[in-house]
């Protein structure tokens, strides 16, 4: 099975802009594969305007549907949603055409000041995984990352693949490097990142169950690719168990 994860600079504000890269890039990719998107890769966090970017982001979720319909293919991204007033961003899997998983973000970005604009979601509510076409996926979202207890947690639920939808500043490169790794080799599982660049730190990063890249990114747009093998996962826990 393919994995893919896009990687572009999401200017906050210029949604037609963003949205236009990233079809370009999704052009690219492969039928009946996993596709990872940036966190927010539609908006940004237009922190102004957040109405009109949520009535955007609902604009273009059908389209975005569509074409997994079509490619047959697993997206996994984040986007701007308004519930009874208030404002989550929220990460979605589409399983070819099909809404098969939503959750909103449960660790906020603080230094970003995503707690004064958005709710976070709960842990004992919005902390899931689902079965799809291309494995049982855990979606994660960007700050989620610095918390190992919240993939163990999925790790023993069953998830094969941890995914990363992400805007990572570029003054913590490292820590995002080092940390997407760990994650791999600590719960044996398959990750794949997406990350921003511009003002963001890139190297977006697909990581077998060893800590082994697979395929990485630069600090620049990129669409990358690897071959995941969801085998390798029970030959690693055999080599290593982990109890």
């Amino acid at each position: 099975m393919k994995a893919f994860a896009i990687q572009f600079e999401t200017v906050a504000g210029q949604y037609e802009r963003n949205w236009n890269r990233a079809l370009t890039f999704l052009n690219f990719s492969s039928p009946f594969s996993l596709v990872v998107f940036p966190e927010v890769f539609l908006t940004g966090f237009d922190y102004e305007n957040l109405d009109r970017a949520a009535e955007f982001s609902y604009s273009v979720f059908d389209s975005l549907r569509m074409f997994s319909e079509s490619f047959s293919s697993v997206f996994v991204f984040t986007i701007l949603e308004k519930v009874n007033g208030t404002f989550y961003n929220v990460v979605k899997v589409v399983d070819k055409g099909k809404e098969v998983l939503s959750r909103a973000k449960i660790k906020l970005f603080s230094p970003f000041d995503e707690d004064k604009y958005f709710s976070s979601g709960e842990i004992s509510e919005d902390l899931k995984l689902v079965e799809t076409s291309c494995g049982v996926i855990a979606p994660f979202i960007c700050f989620e990352l610095r918390f190992p207890e919240l993939f163990l947690y999925l790790r023993q639920e069953g998830a094969q693949i941890f995914t990363v939808s992400a805007q990572w500043g570029k003054a913590r490169r490292e820590h995002w490097k080092t940390l997407l790794r760990a994650r791999a080799i600590e719960n044996q599982r398959f990750v794949v990142a997406s990350n921003g660049v511009g003002e963001m730190a890139g190297f977006s990063v697909i990581v077998d169950p060893w800590g082994r890249i697979i395929s990485e990114a630069g600090d620049g747009e990129s669409l990358i690719h690897g071959d995941i093998n969801l085998a390798v996962i029970s030959q690693v826990e055999t080599k290593l168990p982990m109890r």
